[in-house]
């Protein structure tokens, strides 16, 4: 059995907000092969979690968005996301942050997600419940979806889904990993997704897990993550919600999309 300590976790991921506060001022971005941003932030920042991670835990792997994998194939596996929102960073949007979550057998067994410019820390383990700042999370379900409910989108999915077929109002956050969290936290009704690597979703997925949501694509079949280990990013739209949410939304969209 893998023991994690909570506290730790937590305490690493405020540690890394404050440095990537720091570093935040005078940013210079630049393009990375696939066209998206990254900066001195995102790799300082992954590099100081690997270093405490590997210090704390020696033999469990490492997988970052900037440095890819480290250590076994076999095991626990720490799927690291330095800056969720590099681009919201960049612009002075507050909405990014650290994300830091332990995978065995390639799902989430315990996660942090840490948005410094608010001070909001989300945090979770494997069948003990959510938080955000000390305050237990329950997502609300639905019966139906009203006009000033929000529904969450990730850029890939506003851009190539039917999203006039939806009666409430969308919402873009610009980090996947807050995106998710605010359904956990029931300040988003759902969160429409479409490809998004685990090391982006695998802490804010078990937040929300806890808090009662459900993760699967259109089709119905589960969000898994130990496919995108391998296959790099989900390769259809999937819905993080409550069942019945979920359920009304995939039903609003199916129309125009399936």
């Amino acid at each position: 059995m893998v023991e994690i300590d909570n506290d730790f976790l937590c305490a690493l991921a405020r540690e890394a907000g404050k440095r990537a506060l720091d570093m935040a001022e005078n940013l210079h971005a630049e393009l990375k092969p696939d066209q998206t941003l990254v900066t001195r932030v995102d790799r300082e920042v992954e590099r100081f979690l690997y270093e405490q991670l590997q210090s704390r835990y020696p033999h469990f792997a490492f997988l970052g968005e900037e440095t890819g994998w480290h250590g076994s194939h076999d095991g626990p596996l720490w799927a690291v996301d330095p800056i969720d929102g590099t681009t919201n960073m960049v612009y002075n949007i507050p909405i990014w942050g650290v994300s830091i979550a332990l995978l065995l057998d390639g799902e989430p067994a315990a996660g942090v997600f840490y948005i410094p410019r608010l001070d909001e820390l989300f945090h979770a383990q494997k069948g003990q419940g959510s938080y955000c700042n000390g305050m237990r999370l329950h997502a609300p379900d639905r019966t139906t979806l009203q006009l000033e409910d929000t529904i969450g989108f990730t850029s890939a999915a506003a851009k190539n889904l039917h999203t006039k077929a939806l009666r409430s109002r969308i919402r873009c956050l610009g980090s996947i990993a807050a995106d998710i969290a605010y359904v956990g936290r029931g300040s988003l009704a759902c969160l429409v997704g479409w490809s998004e690597g685990a090391y982006d979703m695998a802490a804010a997925l078990l937040v929300a897990q806890e808090a009662g949501c459900v993760a699967r694509y259109f089709s119905g079949q589960p969000l898994e993550l130990k496919p995108l280990l391998t296959q790099g990013k989900t390769r259809e739209p999937f819905i993080v919600a409550p069942p019945n949410t979920y359920e009304l939304v995939r039903a609003e969209l199916a129309s125009g999309n399936l």
